[in-house]
């Protein structure tokens, strides 16, 4: 849990009025720069943390399923895109490669199956991440999340075409 410290009465020391503005986290809690995946039975959630709004980006994650599966869409999603599903042979399940363009601001939500046609299973996968929208900063992406795109704001022209008086 973050912690609030008081303001130091010392106004001279110009370095620890600067700290005393922003949240200091305790040194047990450490950077959470992984994708975070858990399975319940056949449901599996993925959060990938904070994209930016209009950005497209490439995203590899493993998902703990069986060797077999090959993928089927469940949604008609034109924001999300398999590229690739690939068995990882050392029995930790496949690894996915997907492209999802951050489409709208607040919180995102995309699905897909898993289908292992041998074992007749089928295993509903959740992406999810927190869009951050324009001038709310720029997040951290976490490992194995690259930018890919950037989508041009509309709002902002660069032709010199003043339009028609």
């Amino acid at each position: 849990m973050a912690e609030y410290k008081e303001p130091h009465q010392n106004a001279n020391d110009e370095e620890d009025a600067h700290h005393d503005h922003h949240v200091h986290f305790p040194e047990s809690v450490g950077l959470n720069t992984e994708i975070q995946v858990t399975k319940k039975g056949k449901s599996v959630d993925v959060h990938l943390g904070f994209l930016q709004y209009k950005h497209k980006y490439e995203i590899t994650f493993v998902v703990p399923v069986a060797e077999s599966s090959t993928v089927s869409h469940s949604t008609s999603s034109p924001f999300l895109c398999i590229c690739e599903v690939k068995k990882l042979g050392d029995g930790k399940g496949q690894e996915v490669i997907l492209q999802l363009d951050a489409h709208k601001e607040g919180l995102l939500q995309d699905k897909f199956d898993l289908k292992n046609d041998s074992k007749n299973e089928i295993y509903h996968v959740c992406v999810k991440a927190r869009v951050l929208g324009p001038k709310k900063g720029t997040p951290m992406l976490k490992e194995n999340i690259k930018c890919i795109a950037v989508e041009k704001d509309e709002e902002h022209d660069d032709s010199d075409w003043q339009g028609f008086d």
